[in-house]
């Protein structure tokens, strides 16, 4: 069984420190699975491995830059942390990455030769990677588990597929054109299509290099704690409140990007708080008697009908029309045949990264991939690819497909899965799959088949009486 103490989850400092100097420490950063970031007494980023660039996504060029600068940078969530790093001292902190990820970031001042004070050393472990770790040495059978690297290999290069999906090309000229001159962007799409992705992407064309970019699920907040989330609190302000009280996700964001994800999903209750700051930049923390200034670019997503929910009662006119300043329309990944193409390369290549032998597509798999509609869009065309790579040897065949790939015409999801039958699941379920599989598979059928008969993630939450993290956890891609 690992050691798993977080003092002994990390190279030993002293070492670190011995060889900081050493032509060959990149070569040994490199050798390491864990992230490590290593900052001198100025708080200044001198090194970075492999690892943290992966799990990051910041570059070589941010060696050099100060602290906030590099967290601010960072896709892993340290704005939304209420405290973020200002000076070296002990502390371990659990952060969200992309695709939900977890990571330990243990966080320890170590001593710079010839100057009083101390440098800072954070190391970053994947807690998924770390359990598959500890898994598969005490014998225990689990799902698959696609290593950081194969994520942060499969995240969109823009420019190549600005160069074979006009339509999207000029999507992002909009969006970016817009965001420069001080609009808000509404980006509308279905499910799986690639709004958050191209929401980071506005945030790092207009914005500057340490800026903070904070995505809000606003599916996922509870009801109930909605307005502390998003607004922060004052000290006292309610019975559990820290002491020290918190800001809210909008502060988090000033100075950057605030991306509100699933908007159509804010309870009607709340929106006329949110519109509230929308038209004045003013945020009043739950239990504060005044307000204070954010100053953040809005981008909002949603993949439902909002001129629906308006018609409905359940969304109001006037913050629908303070979001959506300027609407972009994300064509399905069925309309863009370029896309498809270049897209199945890409994430092939991110998959041999972490595989051997490589998988090839042949002839007939590539043709099968390329004329199915993938109604999940692009999250189902790269869980397709993940697939392929887990069941295929050296050639991946149509055989090897998911039958569920195989079966679906060639056209949009149907409107109605709520008439889908267990039958259906059993046909659609690939041979050999476990029990566990089946029930995940068939489970997630359900949610969804909910969702589309109550038209929310919430409201299908409220019909099959569980919290709404739970509908978002499992219809995650």
């Amino acid at each position: 069984m690992p050691d798993e103490h977080p003092d002994r989850l990390q190279p030993p400092l002293d070492v670190i420190a011995a060889l900081s100097t050493a032509p060959e420490f990149g070569d040994f950063l490199d050798v390491l699975d864990d992230g490590v970031l290593i900052f001198d007494a100025a708080l200044t980023l001198r090194a970075l491995n492999r690892r943290a660039r992966e799990m990051t996504g910041l570059g070589e060029d941010a060696v050099g830059k100060p602290l906030d600068a590099t967290l601010g940078s960072s896709s892993l969530d340290w704005a939304l942390r209420g405290d973020t790093a200002k000076s070296p001292r002990r502390r371990d902190r659990i952060l969200m990455a992309e695709a939900g990820r977890t990571v330990l970031a243990a966080e320890r001042p170590w001593p710079v030769a010839g100057d009083a004070r101390p440098g800072l050393v954070i190391v970053l472990r994947d807690l998924k990677l770390l359990d598959h770790t500890r898994r598969s040495l005490a014998g225990e059978r689990e799902a698959k588990v696609f290593k950081f690297l194969s994520d942060r290999a499969g995240m969109p290069d823009f420019e190549a597929q600005r160069r074979v999906a006009p339509a999207l090309d000029t999507a992002l000229l909009h969006g970016e054109r817009a965001l420069r001159q001080g609009a808000r962007v509404l980006l509308v799409g279905e499910s799986g299509s690639g709004k958050t992705e191209l929401a980071r992407h506005l945030h790092r064309a207009v914005g500057m290099p340490g800026e903070p970019f904070v995505h809000v699920n606003c599916g996922a907040i509870p009801e109930s704690l909605f307005e502390s989330e998003m607004f922060g609190y004052e000290r006292g302000a309610f019975t559990g409140a820290l002491a020290s009280g918190n800001r809210g996700l909008i502060e988090a964001a000033d100075g950057g990007t605030l991306f509100l994800d699933e908007v159509g999903e804010i309870p009607l209750t709340l929106q006329a708080k949110l519109l509230k700051f929308l038209e004045d930049g003013l945020v009043q923390r739950v239990g504060a008697r005044s307000a204070r200034r954010a100053d953040v670019r809005i981008v909002a997503a949603t993949n439902r009908d909002l001129g629906q929910l308006i018609g409905e009662g359940l969304f109001r006119r006037d913050l629908y029309y303070r979001l959506a300043v300027f609407v972009l329309d994300i064509p399905p990944l069925r309309a863009q045949p370029g896309l498809k193409a270049h897209l199945v390369d890409h994430f092939l290549n991110a998959a041999n990264r972490v595989r051997s032998p490589k998988l090839r597509l042949s002839p007939a798999c590539r043709a099968a991939l390329l004329t199915y509609p993938f109604p999940g869009n692009i999250r189902e065309l790269h869980n397709v690819v993940q697939h392929l790579s887990v069941v295929a040897g050296d050639i991946a065949e149509p055989e090897h497909v998911p039958s569920a790939v195989s079966i679906v015409p060639d056209a949009a999801p149907a409107a109605d899965a709520s008439a889908s039958t267990g039958s259906d699941v059993e046909a659609g379920a690939p041979s050999g799959s476990s029990l566990r599989e089946q029930v995940r598979d068939y489970e997630r059928l359900l949610i969804e088949a909910a969702i589309l008969r109550h038209g929310s993630k919430r409201a299908a939450a409220r019909a099959l009486g569980v919290d709404i993290g739970t509908i978002v956890r499992k219809t995650r891609g």
